[in-house]
């Protein structure tokens, strides 16, 4: 239908977010990102374990070829020696084998538990086996291997299990467990001096490491969700104290900035786009459906563009398509998004606008364009507009492309029926 209206109803309901500019993107989280990105972290993990299989072979080789070497291994300790290693190996394998086949190739949060307690539990009996009392604090220096690989690879909890559970087991051995070699039992100042003193160190290094892999995780979902293209960035955490992370995250974002601001504008009239457009209707959709609001889309056409390049040549038409894209910035609010669809084509998003909200809004542009003189203190040239309106519901099963369609029939409307005017 045709609009011929003085009245003026604002398009209105507020989005109840920061204003920004036309050129952003609403911040919409991907219903399916959490998930993606637990799987992409679950196969890491399950890799990891894989591959740190072998990093336990050799591992369980060099403590034993030391244990012989160096330590004080007697006739009665190989028959409890071979039985952990054969049991620490079988753990391994087993792990590993569960890990490479279906149905169990998903990671299991007991998997990396129980490979660690099984880490921590080979190095304490194989050092207890072949070390004097005096020399079980060996138990706390091995348990830093397993400890840092833990929160390393797999956060801040499993490694202070890591740590937990070999100050345990030092001291169970140290106080409680009858020695296996022969030798005076360190005092009990010295076992409270080292497990101490494991203690701090280990709550340093697993909040370093614990942090630096949560930042990293961050950076990872701030890479998945630009990768995507869609929604708002994540919030990179702060770092307190700044490192090369840091500055690897700060390149990311400016990357990211520059990047967007190029692929998503229209060098001409600096507005949306196509594809930054399809983004955003997309977000603004959903949106919508989120809050049960609705979404106009106002498609403009330049009037007898062609001629206007005919008559005065491309440097005029460009002026002129400059000029009228700023006025549609400046008629649209800040919640709207303005976009060079093409050509001498222009599409405008309205969030949370109503049909009449949206015919008013299109009238006053429509008007505004008329009222006013393109070109250049030389040529001046004076045009009109023909718009297209549509409007989706948030419950609506539409998409953009169906969208766009409804509001550029509606504008073919406007054309044959004589241009400069406003159809739905």
């Amino acid at each position: 239908m045709s609009i011929n209206t003085s009245t003026h109803e604002e398009t209105t309901q507020s989005l109840g977010e920061p204003a920004r500019r036309v050129t952003q993107e609403l911040a919409t989280p991907f219903t399916d990102l959490p998930e993606a990105i637990a799987a992409e972290r679950a196969a890491m993990q399950r890799e990891v374990l894989l591959w740190q299989r072998w990093v336990r072979y050799a591992a369980i080789a060099a403590l034993l070829a030391l244990s012989f070497a160096f330590g004080r291994l007697s006739t009665p300790g190989l028959l409890p020696l071979a039985i952990i290693v054969v049991c620490y190996t079988s753990v391994v394998m087993s792990t590993a084998w569960l890990l490479d086949h279906p149905p169990s190739r998903a990671i299991g949060q007991w998997f990396p538990t129980l490979m660690v307690a099984s880490d921590i539990a080979a190095i304490a009996g194989i050092t207890f086996l072949t070390s004097d009392p005096q020399q079980l604090h060996r138990i706390l220096l091995l348990g830093f291997l397993p400890m840092q690989l833990a929160v390393f690879y797999f956060g801040r909890k499993l490694g202070t299990f890591a740590a937990a559970l070999t100050v345990v087991i030092y001291l169970a051995l140290t106080l409680l467990a009858p020695a296996f070699v022969a030798g005076a039992r360190p005092s009990a100042q010295t076992i409270a001096f080292n497990a101490a003193l494991f203690g701090v160190v280990s709550a340093v290094l697993v909040h370093t490491f614990g942090r630096f892999r949560e930042r990293m995780a961050a950076l990872h979902v701030f890479c998945r969700v630009a990768e995507r293209g869609e929604g708002g960035l994540p919030a990179l955490p702060r770092d307190r104290w700044p490192d090369e992370l840091t500055l690897l995250a700060t390149s990311f974002q400016e990357m990211h900035a520059r990047l967007a601001e190029q692929i998503g504008s229209d060098p001409l009239t600096g507005c949306m786009n196509r594809r930054a457009l399809l983004t955003r209707l997309r977000t603004d959709l959903r949106a919508a459906r989120r809050r049960a609001s609705t979404l106009a889309v106002v498609v403009i056409d330049v009037d007898h563009f062609k001629e206007i390049n005919d008559s005065y040549g491309h440097p005029v038409g460009d002026l002129v398509l400059q000029q009228a894209a700023g006025i549609m910035r400046s008629t649209a609010r800040d919640t709207d998004a303005v976009a060079r669809f093409g050509g001498d084509e222009f599409v405008i998003a309205l969030p949370d606008t109503t049909w009449d909200g949206a015919m008013t809004f299109a009238e006053r542009l429509r008007a505004r364009v008329s009222e006013c003189t393109f070109g250049s203190m030389d040529v001046a040239v004076g045009t009109t507009v023909s718009i297209g309106v549509a409007l989706a519901h948030g419950m609506d099963p539409v998409g953009p492309e169906t969208l766009l369609t409804d509001a550029d029939t509606a504008l073919y409307r406007a054309k044959t029926a004589g241009r400069n005017r406003v159809f739905s």
